[in-house]
């Protein structure tokens, strides 16, 4: 055809004219093919790839709307640009000026959307194709350290209203499990979707169980056999974890040595989900948009849900600050972890040897250091000292496994919780 189209050419009036090429050329990239002056007028004709012209009815734009940003945002015309890293190209824009709407955003077809307000009005879509990303884990890859048969989905993820009592359900579940295993749980927590507030999610209730050592299951899988759950996943590689499930309610008891970073990562997402409106906005939209697919294994639903997970846990882990306070840390005088130990956590160092180096009976100095300590909130204690007295929870460092300084600061903000 002679007449067929050739080019298309969005043309957009702006107030302020340097303020939107700087944008769209200098942050966005978008190359200049050509700039005109005359009679004190000025335009910029810029580049942007491939053009295409989609067309969609009201009730299309709306669901793309509620994936995207989870209400009705965008009027008859959105400008859509395709990147390679929709999240930096956003977290660029946004410092040039534009408004975010949502941050990017995994939908359905499997591209990280953003959405913005530029200049000159327009309201902007920012994608990158995923599909290019490595695809679902294998049969066999799913079958690394589960005990039992594969669970097939073969079907959409169900996905339930935020149900008021799960809350409590999990409160009597965390009894049990502490009831069961008594001193040996060192921290069971109500973790995953159900312990946020107002949070669609799948039935199930995940809890979260710190052990001295994971790979001693003696220490706690006949406990909690005799209160209904199975041992499901074992994966020693994998931070030492344990998942055991109970059938009724539906749990996931996910089971990590204290101090491990997945302890933290599981927290820091709930407490950051809880507290910030927007990013478990976006949570609950990537799993809407997701749990409408048919997936094979749920697996596979939660791996799709990686790319977005994983940013809103680097948010997270920046603006989640816990405070050490209600614990004492007692250690032996021959641990060289001491004094690193007290300067992580950012309490006071309480040692025995300094008061018996001042001239404090050696019989008179662990009273002493105690009664020092039960004026302190929290503190690092080191030698025989009484702890009757102490206010919050006794951590005596020579009933953990032999961890790292790091490792052991971990721990201790993990039990300050």
């Amino acid at each position: 055809m002679t007449d067929e189209v050739t080019q298309l050419r969005l043309v957009v009036t702006v107030p302020d004219f340097d303020a939107a090429l700087a944008f769209y050329r200098d942050e966005l990239g978008l190359p200049e093919e050509a700039a005109f002056n005359g009679d004190g007028t000025r335009v910029s004709i810029l580049s942007a790839g491939r053009a295409t012209l989609e067309l969609a009815d009201d009730g299309h734009a709306a669901y793309v709307d509620e994936v995207e940003v989870g209400r009705r945002v965008a009027g008859p015309v959105r400008v859509a640009f395709e990147v390679a890293d929709s999240g930096a190209v956003t977290e660029r824009l946004a410092r040039a000026g534009a408004t975010v709407v949502a941050p990017p955003t995994l939908t359905p077809w499997q591209s990280l959307n953003s959405r913005l307000d530029g200049p000159g009005g327009l309201h902007l879509t920012v994608f990158a194709d995923v599909r290019d990303q490595p695809a679902g884990r294998t049969e066999a890859e799913l079958m690394v350290g589960r005990v039992g048969a594969r669970e097939l989905l073969a079907g959409p993820v169900l996905l339930v209203e935020a149900d008021p009592t799960w809350p409590s359900t999990a409160a009597r579940l965390l009894a049990d499990v502490r009831a069961a295993l008594g001193d040996r749980a060192l921290l069971v927590e109500h973790a995953g979707s159900t312990s946020v507030p107002g949070l669609a999610a799948k039935p199930v209730i995940d809890l979260v169980l710190a052990v001295a050592d994971p790979a001693d299951e003696e220490l706690y899988v006949d406990a909690l056999t005799d209160q209904g759950y199975t041992l499901r996943i074992r994966e020693p590689d994998w931070h030492e974890h344990r998942m055991l499930r109970l059938d009724e309610p539906r749990v996931n008891l996910h089971v990590f040595p204290l101090g491990s970073v997945e302890i933290d990562r599981m927290l820091f997402f709930r407490d950051h989900l809880r507290a910030d409106p927007d990013d478990r906005a976006l949570y609950e939209r990537t799993k809407r948009g997701l749990a409408r697919r048919s997936w094979e294994v749920v697996q596979h639903y939660a791996d799709a849900k990686g790319p977005v997970v994983e940013d809103i846990v680097a948010r997270a882990g920046r603006r989640t600050a816990v405070s050490v306070v209600a614990v004492h840390v007692l250690l032996d005088e021959d641990d060289g972890r001491a004094a690193p130990l007290a300067h992580l956590l950012g309490l006071p160092l309480l040692d025995a040897r300094d008061l018996r180096a001042a001239g404090v009976d050696a019989d008179t100095a662990p009273g002493a250091l105690a009664v020092v300590a039960a004026a302190c909130p929290a503190s690092v204690l080191v030698g025989d000292v009484p702890t009757d007295g102490l206010a919050g929870r006794v951590v005596r460092v020579s009933d953990l496994p032999r961890l790292g300084v790091d490792e052991l600061a971990r721990a201790v903000r993990q039990l300050a919780r």
